[in-house]
C-alpha cells in the first residue's frame, strides 16, 4: 500500500525516537562496562544504585550527543565532505543553482534548500536536513559535469523529494549520529602517515561504523522508488533518471572519499556491494538502497521499455522483420522528442549520435540508435565519407566501428564518434617513451591528470584495505573478442583506469587518459606521500 506524507511523517518520528535509544543504550552498555571494570566491588550488577548512576550519565551523555549531532548535522557535513556553494562565474555551477531556484518555485517555497558542489572527480549527489531547519542538496563535481540539464533536473528533484517528504531527516540524524565521526576518522587514517595512530583511528572507524550499520535497519529501501516516481512526477522524463543511474552503476561512486557513514544519504551507495545489487529478506534488512538494475527497470517502464521487449525488438531486426521505409521519432540532445524523420532527414541531423534514443514510427519502445540496423548504416556512411576504412574492431562503448591511425609513431585504433582509443598493451611502452616529442601535454589534460591521480590514489588505497571488489557491475565487451573486459588501475604507481582484455593483448582508454596517462608519466606526478600511504595500507591489511 503506498505511503501518505502523514504516514512517512509518523514514521519519521518514532524511526527518530528509536535513533535515540539506541544511541541511550550504546552509552548505557559503555557506563556499564566502564564501571564494572574499574569498580567491581564498589558496584555490581544487582546494585541499584549502579543502575540509576549509569542510566542518568547515559541519558546525560546521549542527549547532549544527539543534539550537538543532529542539530547542526548539515553544516557538519559540508564541512567533513569540504563542499562549497556553487561558483556564480561557472557555466555549469550557476546552472546547478538556477535549477534549486525552480524546485523552490515548484514546491512554492515550502522549504529553502541549499545547493553545494562537493569537489570530487566521483559521481554522486546527496541530501541533508537537519533539527536546526537547515536542508541541502549536493553533488559531485565529477558527477555534474557529465550531466546533461535535464539529467540534473532529475537528480535534484529526486534529492528534493526526500527533504520534502521528510524522510531526510531521519537518514541524516542517523548519519550524523556516528556516521560523521567515522567519515572523519577514516580520512584521518587514510592521510596519516603515523602507522601508531592509523590503527586506533581504523579500529574506532571500524566500531562507529558498525554502530551506524545498526540505524541501517531502520531505514526503508522503498524510500528511493518513492523519491525516483517523485523525480518523474516533477520531470516528465523518466528516461532522463535512468541515464544517470546508469552512468552512476558504470563510474565511481565516491568510495574512499565519501564516509561509509554517509551511504544512506547518497542516490546510490558510493560503495558498489554485492548485497546492494540482491533482493530478498537479508538485503532489505540491512541495504539502504534498492538494486540499481531494479531501479533502471521501473523508470524503463514507465517509458514503456522492457529489457524483455528490446530483446524481441533485436532479434526481429536481425530477422529482417523491419521494414526500410519507415520514419522516425527522436530524442534530442535538449531531451525532447523531435519527429517523425525520414530516412534521410534522420541521416541529416547533426547531432545525431550512436548513443541517442529512437522509436520507429510504428513502434513503441525507445532503443539506442546504433542497435537499430538501418539507423546504424548512418554512421557508418558518415565514418566512410571522413575516415580510413574500418578495421573489423567496434567501439565497446558505442559499438561503433574503430578507425585506425598513426599516434607517436605507432598504430591506434580511435573512436570517432567517443573519443576512446583502443591501443595493443605491448605497444603503450613505445607510446610513453615518445610523449613530448611531437605532443607535449596540453595544460587541460596536466591539470585533469593531477586531479584524477589525487582522487584515486585514496581510493586505491581503500579498496586495499577493506577489500571491497564489487564484481556485480556490467562491464564493456572486448572490440576482438567480444568477452568482457577487466577494469582497473594502469598500474600500482600510474592511477588511471583502464579496461583490458589478457586473451587479446589490447587495453582500452576512454576520452583522455591515454593523454592522461602519458602526462602522468613524463611529469612524474606521483604524490610525495604515495610510498608512506601504501606502505601502511599494506601494514593495516597484514595486521
Amino acid at each position: 500500500m503506498p505511503l501518505t506524507f502523514i504516514d512517512i511523517e509518523r514514521q519519521k518520528n518514532w524511526r527518530i525516537a528509536m535513533f535515540f535509544v539506541v544511541l541511550l543504550l550504546v552509552y548505557l552498555g559503555v557506563l556499564a562496562a566502564f564501571g564494572l571494570a574499574i569498580f567491581p566491588v564498589t558496584f555490581g550488577t544487582t546494585t541499584p544504585r549502579f543502575w540509576v548512576v549509569a542510566g542518568l550519565l547515559a541519558l546525560l551523555g546521549a542527549g547532549i550527543h544527539f543534539w550537538f549531532a543532529a542539530y547542526d548535522a548539515v553544516n557538519s557535513m559540508l564541512h567533513s565532505l569540504d563542499a562549497r556553494p556553487p561558483d556564480p562565474d561557472d557555466e555549469i555551477h550557476r546552472m546547478f543553482s538556477n535549477i534549486i531556484q525552480e524546485v523552490h518555485v515548484v514546491t512554492g517555497n515550502k522549504r529553502a534548500i541549499q545547493c553545494a558542489v562537493i569537489p570530487s572527480l566521483s559521481l554522486n549527489a546527496l541530501a541533508a536536513e537537519d533539527l536546526k531547519g537547515n536542508s541541502l542538496i549536493a553533488i559531485t563535481e565529477g558527477l555534474l559535469s557529465r550531466l546533461t540539464r535535464p539529467q540534473i533536473e532529475a537528480v535534484v528533484c529526486h534529492e528534493a523529494h526526500h527533504i520534502l517528504s521528510g524522510d531526510c531527516l531521519e537518514t541524516t540524524v542517523a548519519a550524523s549520529l556516528f556516521g560523521t565521526l567515522s567519515s572523519a576518522m577514516e580520512k584521518l587514517r587514510y592521510s596519516s602517515e603515523n602507522r601508531v595512530f592509523s590503527l586506533p583511528a581504523f579500529i574506532l572507524a571500524w566500531i562507529l561504523l558498525q554502530l551506524g550499520y545498526l540505524l541501517n535497519l531502520f531505514i526503508s529501501r522503498e524510500r528511493e522508488y518513492r523519491a525516483d516516481a517523485a523525480s518523474v512526477r516533477m520531470t516528465r522524463n523518466p528516461l532522463a533518471l535512468a541515464e544517470t543511474l546508469h552512468l552512476l552503476s558504470r563510474g565511481w561512486r565516491g568510495a574512499g572519499f565519501i564516509g561509509s557513514g554517509f551511504e544512506m544519504l547518497c542516490i546510490v551507495n558510493p560503495q558498489a556491494t554485492a548485497l546492494d545489487e540482491t533482493e530478498g529478506f537479508l538485503p532489505d534488512l540491512l541495504s539502504t538502497h534498492p538494486p540499481l538494475k531494479k531501479r533502471m527497470e521501473v523508470l524503463l517502464a514507465m517509458a514503456r521499455v522492457s529489457v524483455a521487449e528490446l530483446d524481441r525488438m533485436k532479434a526481429q531486426r536481425n530477422s529482417g522483420e523491419q521494414a526500410a521505409g519507415q520514419n522516425y521519432f527522436v530524442m534530442s540532445p535538449k531531451q525532447d522528442w523531435q519527429g517523425p524523420f525520414t530516412f534521410q532527414e534522420l541521416a541529416a541531423l547533426p547531432w545525431l549520435s550512436p548513443l541517442s534514443w529512437i522509436v520507429p514510427g510504428g513502434g513503441r519502445n525507445p532503443d539506442r540508435a546504433w542497435k537499430d540496423p538501418i539507423v546504424s548504416t548512418i554512421f557508418l556512411q558518415r565514418l566512410n565519407g571522413t575516415e580510413p576504412a574500418p578495421n573489423g574492431l567496434t567501439c565497446p562503448t558505442c559499438n561503433q566501428p574503430l578507425v585506425t591511425r598513426t599516434y607517436e609513431g605507432t598504430r591506434i585504433y580511435p573512436c570517432s564518434f567517443c573519443a576512446g582509443t583502443l591501443v595493443e598493451t605491448d605497444k603503450i611502452p613505445r607510446i610513453i617513451a615518445r610523449t613530448g616529442r611531437d605532443r607535449p601535454c596540453t595544460e587541460r589534460v596536466n591539470a585533469l591528470a593531477r586531479a584524477v591521480l589525487k582522487e584515486n590514489q585514496s581510493r586505491m588505497i581503500y579498496q586495499k584495505i577493506s577489500d571491497n571488489n564489487a564484481g556485480t557491475l556490467p562491464r564493456l565487451p572486448c572490440p576482438k573478442c567480444k568477452n568482457p573486459l577487466s577494469r582497473g588501475f594502469y598500474s600500482q604507481a600510474h592511477l588511471i583506469e583502464v579496461d583490458r582484455c589478457s586473451y587479446c593483448g589490447l587495453t582500452w582508454f576512454d576520452k583522455d587518459e591515454l593523454e592522461m596517462l602519458q602526462c602522468m608519466i613524463e611529469n612524474r606526478l606521483l604524490p610525495d606521500t604515495a610510498d608512506a600511504a601504501m606502505s601502511g595500507a599494506r601494514t593495516e591489511m597484514n595486521a
